[in-house]
C-alpha cells in the first residue's frame, strides 16, 4: 500500500454571510438535444474540463457538449445499448486515453461502455452474470493508482471489479469483501476517519424485511490501510436498520470532517454529525429538516447558492434544503426533485440536469472557485483526492467521487462556494497516492485545473548529498543532517497548508519546534537552488 494521507488539525470557523436565501432555476431545453434515458450524467466526457450533459438510452448515448460560450454541441452517438442504466451511472476515465467511460447500473446487469481513442464512439462490455445493480461507483479500491468498480446488488452480495490496467475489468470478491447480504442501495466512498484513505458507507434497504433483518442495516466498511477492509458503523454509531436509500456525505459545518445526511423509509431521517474522531451523533431533530418526512430515495450535497456551505438536494416535501450555516437548514420549494449536478455555463452556480431537462442556476453575487484535477500518479480524474481550501472563512473541503446520491452521475469537479469571500488563501490537494500539493494564493471565480504533483508540499522525499530530518517524531529540536547550513530560511507549514512558523536554521543544523501542537508539520527549505520539503511528526 502507498503511505496514507493525513489528518486534518482544527481550525476556528468563521462565518460566511449567505447573499442569497432562496436560489433559483430557470430551464433551458431550448440549449440541448432531445435525448432519452432516465439515469442522467453531468460530467466532462471529452477531456476540456467543461461539464458535459449525457443520457443512454437503447439507442444511443446523447450527449450535449458544452462549449466554451455557454452555448452545447448535441451529438447522438447511436449504437445498441443492450444494458440501460435503469438504476444507476458512474463516470471517469478508467483506460486513461483521456475520454470518460461509463459504469452501468441495470436491474440485471452491470456493463462498463469504453469510449474509443477519440470519444466518437463507445463499446458495452459486460458479463453474462445477473447482478440487480443499484448504485455504481468507479474508485481506487486497492490503491494501485487505476480505478476499479463497485458494483451493489439488491438481491444478494456486492460485486467488485479489479482493473487489471490493460481495460480488462475483472470480476473480483476479494477487492472488498462486503457482508454477503441482500438489499444494498447505494454505495459513496469516503474519509470519514480523516485518516488518509477512502471508506465505503453503504445505504441499505431490503423490500419485504422487517425490523431488525440485518439485510437492511447500513453499513462502513473502514480501510485498515493494508488492503482489507472492516466493517464498523455499530461502533461509530452509524448501523441504522431503517430501510435508508441514499446518504449525502459533506462536511456540512465546515469543521474538517464529512458529516452525513440519510433518508429513510421505515422510520426518522437522520443526520449524523462528525465529532473529529469518526465517530457519528445523530441531530436530525435540531437541524429543521422533518424527520419524519419519509419516502425519499435521490439526496445530493452541494453549494448551490455560494454561501460557503453544502445544500440539501433531496425528494423530501421540499426539495432543497438551504444550509444556514449552524447545522439548521431551510427547505425550499423547486419544480423538480432529483438531478445530476454540474455547471453548464461556467458561472460558477450548480445547475441540475434530469432525464430531457435542464435546469439553469439564475446565479447571484456571490464568490467561487472550481478545480479539476489530473492524476499522475493516482488516477487521471484525481478520484479519491482531498481538496482543502483556507480563507477568512476558516477551512472547506470536498472530496472527488464518482457515484453519489442513488442514481443520477454528477460533475467531477469539486465546487466552493465562497460567500463574500475574495481570497483564498491556500489550496491543499491530498492525492490517493499520498503526494500532497500546495498551492496560495488562488483566484476566485476561475475554474482551475492542477496536476499531481506540480506543487508537492512534500510527501515526496527530495534528496539532496544525503540530506534528512531527524529525530522523527520529535518533541523539541529537528536535526538537519546536512551540515553548514545555517541561517537558511525554513517555513514549517500544517496538514492544511497554513505557515504556522519561519525561521532559520541555526549553526547547530537544527530549528526549535518546541511551540508547535502535536500534529504532523513540513519544512520547507531551499538549497542549491532547489525546493525541499519534508514532513516531520511533532509530539
Amino acid at each position: 500500500m502507498k503511505m496514507k494521507k493525513l489528518l486534518l488539525l482544527s481550525f476556528t470557523i468563521f462565518s460566511l454571510t449567505n447573499l442569497i436565501a432562496q436560489p433559483s432555476f430557470t430551464n433551458r431545453n431550448d440549449l440541448i438535444g432531445n435525448y432519452d434515458g432516465y439515469t442522467s450524467i453531468t460530467v466532462d466526457m471529452n477531456g476540456d474540463y467543461l461539464d458535459d450533459f449525457v443520457r443512454v438510452s437503447g439507442n444511443g448515448i446523447g450527449i450535449d457538449y458544452q462549449q466554451a460560450d455557454g452555448t452545447f454541441e448535441s451529438v447522438f452517438i447511436a449504437m445498441i445499448i443492450q444494458w440501460v442504466p435503469d438504476w444507476s451511472a458512474a463516470a471517469a476515465d478508467i483506460d486513461g486515453n483521456g475520454y470518460t467511460d461509463l459504469l452501468l447500473g441495470n436491474g440485471q446487469r452491470a456493463s462498463f461502455l469504453f469510449a474509443n481513442e477519440d470519444g466518437t464512439a463507445f463499446t458495452e462490455v459486460f458479463e453474462d452474470l445477473y447482478i440487480f445493480s443499484q448504485r455504481t461507483n468507479l474508485v481506487d479500491i486497492d490503491n494501485d493508482g487505476d480505478l476499479d468498480a463497485f458494483v451493489c446488488h439488491d438481491v444478494d452480495g456486492n460485486h467488485n471489479y479489479r482493473n487489471d490496467g490493460n481495460q480488462n475489468m475483472v470480476l473480483d470478491f476479494n477487492l472488498i469483501e462486503t457482508l454477503n447480504l441482500a438489499g444494498n442501495y447505494a454505495s459513496l466512498w469516503v474519509d470519514y476517519d480523516n485518516d488518509g484513505d477512502t471508506d465505503m458507507h453503504l445505504t441499505k434497504c431490503r423490500q419485504g424485511s422487517t425490523p431488525g433483518d440485518p439485510e437492511r442495516t447500513n453499513a462502513m466498511y473502514r480501510n485498515n490501510g493494508d488492503g482489507t477492509y472492516t466493517e464498523v458503523a455499530a461502533a461509530i454509531n452509524l448501523d441504522d436498520n431503517e430501510q435508508s436509500w441514499a446518504t449525502v456525505w459533506q462536511d456540512f459545518d465546515n469543521d474538517g470532517d464529512f458529516d452525513a445526511f440519510c433518508v429513510n423509509h421505515s422510520d426518522a431521517n437522520r443526520f449524523y454529525e462528525n465529532d473529529g474522531t469518526g465517530v457519528f451523533t445523530d441531530i436530525i431533530v435540531s437541524t429543521g429538516i422533518n424527520p419524519t418526512d419519509l419516502g425519499a430515495w435521490e439526496n445530493h450535497g452541494a453549494d448551490f447558492d455560494n454561501d460557503g456551505y453544502v445544500d440539501i438536494f433531496s425528494e423530501m416535501a421540499r426539495e432543497l434544503y438551504m444550509n444556514n450555516g449552524d447545522m439548521t437548514f431551510t427547505g425550499i420549494d423547486l419544480a423538480f426533485d432529483e438531478g445530476a449536478v454540474g455547471d453548464f455555463n461556467g458561472d460558477g452556480y450548480l445547475d441540475i440536469g434530469r432525464a430531457g431537462d435542464l435546469w439553469m442556476n439564475d446565479g447571484g453575487t456571490n464568490n467561487w472557485v472550481k478545480f479539476a484535477l489530473v492524476g499522475v500518479e493516482s488516477n487521471l480524474h484525481g478520484i479519491g483526492a482531498r481538496i482543502t481550501i483556507n480563507g477568512d472563512w476558516g477551512i472547506q473541503i470536498r472530496e472527488v467521487r464518482s457515484g453519489t446520491g442513488y442514481s443520477h452521475m454528477s460533475t467531477l469537479i469539486a465546487h466552493f462556494g465562497l460567500g463574500t469571500s475574495t481570497e483564498i488563501e491556500s489550496v491543499l490537494i491530498e492525492w490517493p497516492s499520498g503526494t500532497v500539493d500546495l498551492i496560495e494564493n488562488v483566484d476566485v471565480n476561475s475554474q482551475h485545473v492542477f496536476i499531481e504533483g506540480e506543487n508537492v508540499l512534500g510527501t515526496s522525499d527530495f534528496a539532496l548529498n544525503g540530506i534528512s530530518l531527524y529525530p522523527n517524531p520529535t518533541s523539541t529540536m529537528v536535526n538537519f543532517s546536512l551540515k553548514n547550513i545555517e541561517g537558511t530560511p525554513v517555513r514549517i507549514i500544517d496538514v492544511n497548508g497554513r505557515t504556522v512558523l519561519k525561521t532559520t536554521i541555526s549553526s547547530d543544523s537544527n530549528i526549535n519546534i518546541e511551540m508547535l501542537t502535536n500534529g504532523v508539520y513540513f519544512v520547507q527549505l531551499q538549497i542549491e537552488n532547489k525546493d525541499l520539503s519534508y514532513k516531520f511528526v511533532k509530539k
